[in-house]
């Protein structure tokens, strides 16, 4: 998908280009901001973004470290890609947006929410990231410490920033593992050849801090229009579990579960998905 590039001063004295792709005519109807998530791009939106562009603008981001977007060695987190939304937003003289932000990109988009509530038609988070379940699988808990460390971190993205890791890391978040092709593949590996690819991959493990929500008010500041979209199956972030959390920070949310899917419903249930959030923006007001 092509794209346009915006150059953002992110840091003093440091500055980067990031892609975006803007598609569909201004109409009455709000803007969408799609917001993508852990190692995604603006490609993981394929079977949505066209769909809205018919009846209104529609705007997606691949996030600084991510995609074809340039990959600094910066401060990666959520603070950091709140402030790339508020800045893209600001370029492209959009007062208010619905943000639609996947996994750890719904983590971002909720704290955009907190910290610019009034930038905000309103909020939909598809599985997102940002609060985990009480009880983390001792095994994955190690390898996400290992991960972290010096060393370790760097040779084992050297022996995963390729197809076979991509496709790896993306097997368990898909319920129909036939949905996880080898064009999805390349796509989610072509970023990790990337000159400066491991520093944004291998932030979540090292400054797990950045990437949380649990430092924020319950509830938060934004108390608009919020819908919560979850695939049924998600197994990092079981629904049962997730959701819950995510109602303390957000009471005001609608719910809903997507039947047959894990944690990319909005790609691997792309006609659930888009008639689940047409709905909800046909009811804006209500």
């Amino acid at each position: 998908m092509q794209g346009n590039f915006l150059d953002w001063t992110y840091a003093e004295n440091a500055h980067a280009h990031f892609r975006y792709v803007a598609l569909g005519k201004p109409s009455p109807q709000p803007p969408l901001l799609f917001i993508h998530g852990y190692g995604a791009m603006i490609e993981h939106w394929r079977h949505n973004l066209h769909i809205f562009a018919k009846q209104r603008q529609v705007f997606a981001l691949d996030l600084l470290g991510f995609g074809e977007s340039e990959k600094p060695n910066a401060l990666y987190g959520l603070p950091l890609w709140a402030e790339q939304i508020r800045f893209f937003l600001q370029v492209q003289q959009l007062e208010r947006v619905v943000l639609v932000g996947h996994s750890m990109g719904g983590a971002t988009s909720v704290w955009f929410a907190h910290h610019y509530p009034e930038r905000l038609e309103s909020l939909v988070l598809v599985d997102a990231s940002g609060i985990f379940p009480d009880e983390i699988n001792p095994l994955e808990k190690l390898l996400y410490r290992a991960v972290g460390s010096p060393i370790i971190g760097e040779a084992m993205f050297g022996l995963f920033a390729n197809a076979f890791g991509a496709r790896q890391s993306l097997v368990p978040t898909y319920y129909d593992v036939s949905k996880v092709t080898d064009e999805l593949v390349e796509q989610f590996a072509k970023p990790l050849r990337s000159s400066g690819a491991m520093y944004a991959y291998l932030a979540p493990s090292r400054y797990p801090e950045r990437f949380m929500l649990n430092t924020l008010p319950r509830p938060c500041n934004f108390k608009g229009r919020t819908l919560i979209i979850w695939g049924r199956h998600d197994m990092a972030f079981p629904p049962e579990k997730i959701l819950p959390k995510f109602k303390e920070l957000l009471p005001q949310a609608q719910e809903v579960i997507i039947e047959k899917t894990r944690h990319c419903p909005h790609d691997e249930d792309p006609h659930t998905f888009n008639a689940v959030l047409s709905d909800f923006l046909a009811t804006a007001g209500d």
